[in-house]
């Protein structure tokens, strides 16, 4: 079965206008685009690809959320800024759950969360109103192909978040799978940087009572709030692997009230990103129902999977599959 994706074809036929002039119907991995340039989608292979992202998210804890818009656009050819407003706005589903699922035994310093998303909103915007500029941008010559300029500079920086990650990844698989070989405990965590930069004295200080940080200055905290949204305004991405880490290794915030803030300033931020992306007609509201439901089902099983399977082997066929994305987005731009 086969669903028309309005939005998403929209905008395919202003990025690419010759696909509304087609002689025949254009087939891809799992969609067709009409001679009139329509774009028709795989029902039953949107629903699997769904299930299948939660399940990374719920397995491994991280996944999804990085793959989404490029598997969106490299399977099913949506447009990149369709697919990064469409996983933002369904973000603030799954956001709205597991604030749900945490509840009262969450520890939330809603001071600095929303300090966080009053630095976080200009970040998304600014990311937002970047993707307007590159998917108003045309194409460009790469050698010999002509590239729209949207899809250049998504895939380029997408290929480089993955890449990163990837490598964290593998890194990360094989010191466990030699530390279980060694027999050895862990090695120890580097040491935090927060009292250092809880020692830059740019005004003004600010006191965090929940957190038990004395004094910070305020503009680290927006800044980590800035940095955090623009990722999430620009790539559909929650931001929380730079959040999280800021939180503890940066501010100085205990684990426990890091889990809860991360999460109350996520549903802010996904929530204003889903708004500006909607306004900007970046968000096909069909699929994000299919991608909520599908993901967190899938979401669901992962976390089940985990407690039982989770092995160093399993991290590095994690890597392998982000590896083998970067590749096929970038056969995607050269053909």
């Amino acid at each position: 079965m086969n669903l028309m994706l309005p939005i998403a074809g929209y905008w395919q036929k202003v990025l690419h206008p010759e696909l509304a002039r087609l002689t025949e119907p254009l087939h891809g991995w799992f969609y067709t685009i009409t001679t009139d340039g329509d774009l028709l989608v795989n029902l039953a292979a949107l629903v699997v690809i769904g299930l299948l992202l939660g399940l990374l998210n719920g397995f491994y804890g991280v996944g999804g959320g990085f793959l989404m818009a490029p598997w969106l656009n490299l399977m099913f050819n949506i447009p990149y800024n369709v697919a990064v407003g469409t996983d933002l706005t369904q973000m603030v589903g799954t956001a709205t759950m597991a604030k749900i699922r945490l509840g009262r035994s969450g520890y939330v310093d809603f001071k600095l969360g929303t300090l966080m998303f009053s630095g976080s909103i200009f970040g998304v915007e600014i990311g937002a109103r970047l993707v307007e500029l590159l998917k108003r941008g045309g194409d460009v010559m790469v050698g010999n192909w002509k590239i729209s300029l949207l899809q250049l500079f998504m895939t380029v920086v997408y290929g480089l978040l993955l890449g990163w990650i990837a490598s964290l990844v593998y890194r990360e698989a094989k010191a466990a799978l030699k530390t279980k070989m060694l027999e050895e405990p862990p090695g120890a965590m580097a040491p935090p940087v927060a009292n250092r930069l809880r020692m830059i004295s740019l005004r003004p200080m600010i006191a965090l009572p929940v957190s038990g940080v004395d004094a910070i200055s305020l503009w680290i905290v927006l800044g980590v709030g800035f940095l955090s949204g623009l990722l999430t305004g620009l790539l559909g991405v929650s931001g929380s692997f730079i959040r999280m880490p800021a939180l503890i290794y940066v501010l100085g915030v205990p684990t426990v009230v890091s889990i809860g803030t991360n999460l109350f300033e996520l549903l802010l931020t996904s929530f204003y990103g889903a708004l500006t992306h909607s306004l900007k007609g970046n968000v096909e509201l069909i699929l994000v129902i299919i991608l909520l439901v599908s993901g967190t089902v899938g979401s669901q099983l992962g976390a089940a999977w985990q407690r039982q399977w989770a092995t160093p082997k399993w991290q590095l066929a994690f890597a392998v599959v982000i590896f083998l994305t970067i590749g096929c987005m970038a056969l995607k731009l050269m053909t």
